[in-house]
């Protein structure tokens, strides 16, 4: 999920129909098949990356209790992230200054002026970058120690009760219901977004839908941990959720794409087309989320060392591509080659700078830990 970031950054460059301002960078090749792919990306990778997180969260309150999960949690998430931002906050502006700059129609005198600006004022108009979703994942974990409280001084019917509902729709007689329950609750908090799909933060403050619709998810990953025996069950499923969930996402991105030919990218009302498009889209990525964590523990049942590297390096990959995504696009932008080609040069040369970062990384800090 996180190395799908990458691709749907790059694709951003070569994406059809009127700039929105937030990207520095359209090249003057474009293609339709872009858009499709930012568009099918973007509706299913966060709800499964928050969906292992609630999952992963539970496992940690269970193996270590609160104060463990807390100190994991602030170690290898919260300060990461802030660590992180300080550093790539001033380069990614950087990087879209000099890139805007370079696609603007001004002379050579006032682009340098513009550009000392910008490395004068690194730090104009703070946002949370391509970084936004550690802070809904921090704000997640934090209300969760709380809750997690709160749960152990409810009173043991009322514990037993939840817990009968619970395994009821994840396991039990009413489990043909789980699917359908869990997009009804999310169609309902994505009801108040400004386009199909979920909405990006563009600030600090998250918006109450936005941070509602990841708690769904984020819950149902931890209702998965604290189900003994779903995930078994998800491998004898997997291959029938994820081809239904193949077909629904097909449904939301025909929906998506009404939608936004309707409305004209946002600028007329269309309530029922984006309550069409939202509810298809939920269902999805249910249906997804269950289909790719049973099919995960099919195909990945044994260790493969490839796979553990891939794994190891998407977290710092995805902290660090941002930049990349839109300079070397611009760079390649004279080869004479269509959209497609553009786009997978750019993809190949990110790649390769990425991974070297990282094994640059591994050399310098792998001795310091022994490992």
């Amino acid at each position: 999920m996180m190395l799908l970031g990458v691709v749907l950054h790059l694709a951003i460059n070569y994406v059809e129909g009127p700039e929105d301002g937030n990207w520095p960078f359209r090249d003057p090749a474009r293609s339709p098949l872009a858009g499709l792919v930012v568009l099918a990306i973007h509706t299913f990778r966060m709800p499964v990356f928050f969906v292992m997180s609630g999952y992963f969260s539970a496992m940690l309150i269970e193996r270590r209790g609160a104060w463990g999960y807390a100190h994991n949690r602030a170690q290898r998430i919260l300060l990461p992230s802030v660590v992180s931002w300080f550093v790539l906050f001033p380069l990614t502006m950087l990087a879209f200054v000099f890139v805007r700059l370079q696609t603007d129609q001004v002379d050579e005198a006032t682009r340098a002026a513009l550009f000392a600006a910008a490395l004068k004022h690194p730090w104009v108009n703070p946002g949370p970058i391509h970084l936004w979703f550690l802070e809904v994942l921090i704000i997640l974990q934090i209300i969760s120690l709380p809750v997690v409280a709160a749960a152990a001084m409810v009173p043991g019917s009322l514990r037993s009760l939840s817990v009968r509902v619970r395994h009821a729709l994840f396991m039990g007689r009413a489990r043909w219901l789980l699917v359908p329950v869990l997009a009804v609750l999310t169609t309902v908090t994505m009801l108040p977004m400004h386009r199909p799909g979920i909405d990006t933060p563009q600030s600090f403050v998250v918006s109450p839908a936005i941070l509602a619709c990841y708690a769904l998810y984020f819950v149902g990953g931890w209702c998965i941990r604290r189900e003994a025996g779903m995930v078994a069950r998800l491998v004898r499923t997997g291959w029938w959720h994820l081809w239904l969930g193949v077909g629904a996402l097909v449904v939301a991105l025909i929906a998506a794409i009404a939608w936004f030919a309707v409305t004209g990218h946002g600028q007329r009302p269309a309530p029922m087309l984006l309550a069409a498009a939202q509810a298809t889209s939920a269902v999805a990525c249910w249906l997804l989320v269950l289909g790719l964590i049973g099919v995960a523990e099919r195909v990945l049942a044994r260790p493969r060392p490839a796979v553990r590297w891939l794994v190891d390096a998407s977290f710092w990959i995805y902290l660090v591509h941002l930049p990349l995504c839109v300079v070397v696009p611009w760079i390649v932008s004279e080869v004479p080659t269509g959209a497609l080609g553009r786009f997978m040069i750019s993809s190949v040369i990110v790649s390769v700078l990425l991974v070297l970062s990282y094994e640059a990384v591994l050399m310098i800090v792998a001795p310091r830990r022994g490992s």
